[in-house]
């Protein structure tokens, strides 16, 4: 039952004042507005990777048979790859890019480099290191003999800069279609080439030809005698001498090597023997494509190989090689890391190979997929009869070659004396330290 109760004033008059309170309070409360959802956050999505385009450099004569392979990284990773033209030697690998590297940049992100330009760079600290990149059975698909020159030649300090692109040995190429008209064998030994090089001697043809142009490629032939005749050449040593004696004999005693050799490079050589003009010569295992090339002069005996004749040491020639490298400054690294390990994997070696004969090694990959095919049999047969000698070695290799280019090129150009030609160079390579 309501309950009526009297209320006091001051009763009333408090209610009455909170009341007061509350509506003028609420009064102030500006009125409830809708509440609105917030919008659904959109899942953040990763940036689209960037599609680069990588410049890679190598000889030209190169380019065909690296397409392949550089197209599949394309399709795998997006990224293309530009051929760049390389330099030929050693040398001009230093001039062209010592500079930029010496700037801290890189107009290349993968280059093939040679054995007398990579270790000084390795020692600059110009090249990265490709420990972490190369995979170990990559390494593992190379035989014992080139482990040694691994060792010497693609690393520093213990860390592997370069993977070997080349198995870079001077093979001795004849016309057998030429002596087996005259019914002759290829020459065994130093007496036999000679001989064999007169009986070729014509107006118009010589017994033998070899480019010895500076820089470098003069260099080049005085090691392989050298090798033959069983010297060291950086020491010019007694029979790094008979060496010399015996390219000098070759020009003007028994003039079946013209003196035009002296100015003529590796391109002009090979013109030489492909004009029918060249009996036999030395020359790199790029000739097996070159020659095989060109199809409108090419026929089966044409461009034979044979062992090379023997000096006092033996059926001689020594070895090297190109490989790939990625420059400290390439404008993109990571890629150019990720490109270098796809190029040199063991699916791909054998791809390159059979594109270019400068590509075929003794890589277990590529004798499981070339079997006797092509170059793989002489290379076979100079590694059972020992013919690989060790390239020659120096600390600043480029400029001891340097020094055998130009004593040798003074010797034999009859400006000064071979006694001449020995004392400059063992004194030059001795003020190198």
């Amino acid at each position: 039952m309501f309950r009526q109760e009297k209320l006091s004033r001051r009763e009333f008059l408090r209610i009455a004042g909170v009341a007061t309170a509350s509506v003028a309070l609420t009064a102030c409360v500006p009125p409830a507005t809708p509440v609105v959802p917030a919008p659904a956050k959109e899942e953040a999505k990763p940036a689209p990777a960037e599609k680069k385009t990588l410049v890679l450099a190598i000889q030209a004569f190169a380019h065909d048979a690296m397409r392949p392979v550089l197209d599949a990284w394309t399709a795998k990773t997006g990224h293309k790859v530009e051929l760049e033209s390389g330099p030929t030697t050693g040398q001009e690998m230093v001039t062209k890019y010592a500079p930029a590297f010496q700037a801290g940049t890189s107009p290349v992100d993968v280059f093939s480099d040679a054995d007398d330009s990579g270790p000084s760079f390795y020692r600059a600290g110009w090249i990265e290191p490709l420990d972490d990149v190369i995979p170990a059975e990559t390494w593992a698909d190379f035989p014992e003999i080139f482990q040694s020159q691994i060792e010497i030649w693609h690393s520093y300090q213990g860390r592997r800069y370069r993977v070997p692109h080349e198995f870079a040995i001077g093979y001795f190429w004849y016309r057998k279609d030429w002596f087996d008209q005259k019914g002759i064998q290829p020459p065994k030994n130093w007496d036999e080439f000679v001989a064999i090089g007169k009986e070729f001697t014509t107006e118009n043809t010589y017994g033998t030809i070899e480019a010895l142009i500076k820089p470098a490629l003069m260099y080049v032939y005085l090691a392989y005698i050298t090798a033959q005749a069983g010297g060291e050449i950086f020491k010019f040593d007694e029979k790094t001498a008979q060496a010399f004696q015996f390219v000098y004999d070759l020009i003007y005693t028994h003039k079946i090597l013209p003196e035009k050799a002296l100015s003529i490079d590796y391109t002009q050589q090979n013109d030489e023997y492909m004009k029918d003009r060249v009996a036999m010569m030395r020359q790199w295992p790029y000739f097996w494509g070159v020659s095989r090339g060109n199809t409108a002069w090419y026929q089966e005996g044409k461009a034979e190989i044979a062992l090379p004749p023997a000096g006092p040491a033996g059926a001689k020639s020594w070895w090297g090689g190109w490989g790939f490298s990625v420059p400290k400054f390439a404008p993109n690294k990571p890629e150019a890391l990720d490109l270098i390990a796809w190029i040199t994997n063991n699916e791909n070696a054998p791809i390159l190979a059979r594109g270019q004969s400068w590509f075929i090694m003794p890589r277990k990959s590529i004798l499981d997929a070339m079997g006797n095919e092509g170059l793989v049999p002489y290379m076979k047969m100079y590694i059972d009869n020992n013919v690989p000698a060790p390239r020659p070695f120096h600390e600043k290799v480029p400029e001891a070659q340097s020094v055998v280019d130009d004593v040798g090129s003074l010797f034999l150009t009859k400006q000064i004396s071979l006694e001449e030609a020995m004392k400059q160079g063992a004194e030059r390579i001795k003020a190198l330290g």
